[in-house]
């Protein structure tokens, strides 16, 4: 490699470095004082860079809010990527994904829950979800783009390992996208509701029960259903 590309793809790595130090930081502040109440003053603080080089990366806590929830979407289209080169069947590629979810989740736990409880946060998703032709920003736009480009994905990814699975035997044929729709509903819907439980389950006990609905349903397969009509 010349040195020339050698300090080019230096300088990336500390540009992206830097990038994840001030992701990291803003996390760290949204947690404790919520988006509303955050100020680039206070990530910059956090991060230890002066407010220079903070700007120079983002030019607003609107800026940073946007990335932060990019590199989610980010993180987990790469997992679910890796899982599918794994050279294992598609019932624990599956399994696997579950569990990923799950702790990612619980991982990101706090911040999301500051963050979706702010208010400001609360309307601009209520824009992208029912109207984009109200968005203004450009940088808005290229979110909401950026966000469905991966969320789309992601789906695909989990939408490969249903068909591998159709394919192998393990799977009966099916409606591969709705099932897929389901699958996002699910999990997404037992992290909403997991902090009610007095014992919520580990990420490990939720995969497993998750799992097993999701590929068995509830239905009893044998025997015969007390009150049912002969």
């Amino acid at each position: 490699m010349k040195r020339k590309e050698l300090q080019e793809e230096r300088e990336e790595w500390r540009r992206q470095e830097f990038r994840r130090c001030i992701l990291r930081a803003a996390e760290k502040v949204i947690v404790a004082k919520g988006y509303s109440a955050m100020t680039m003053d206070d990530v910059a603080r956090e991060a230890q860079f002066s407010k220079a080089t903070l700007y120079h990366y983002f030019r607003s806590k609107g800026g940073l809010l946007l990335e932060i929830l990019g590199n989610f979407f980010e993180e987990i289209d790469q997992e679910v990527q890796k899982i599918n080169r794994l050279r294992l069947n598609a019932r624990e590629k599956l399994r696997k994904g579950i569990h990923f979810y799950l702790r990612f989740y619980e991982d990101k736990e706090n911040i999301s829950r500051m963050i979706i409880m702010d208010p400001s946060f609360t309307e601009k998703m209520n824009i992208f979800v029912a109207d984009e032709r109200k968005l203004t920003s450009e940088v808005d736009r290229r979110f909401i783009t950026k966000m469905k480009t991966k969320r789309k994905d992601i789906l695909n990814g989990v939408s490969k390992i249903l068909e591998e699975g159709m394919a192998s035997g393990e799977f009966r044929k099916m409606d591969v996208a709705g099932a897929v729709t389901f699958l996002e509903s699910l999990l997404q819907g037992y992290c909403h509701v997991r902090f009610w439980h007095d014992r919520p389950y580990s990420a490990k006990e939720a995969t497993e029960i998750i799992q097993d609905i999701f590929l068995h349903g509830i239905e009893k397969k044998d025997g015969t259903v007390k009150g049912a009509s002969r």
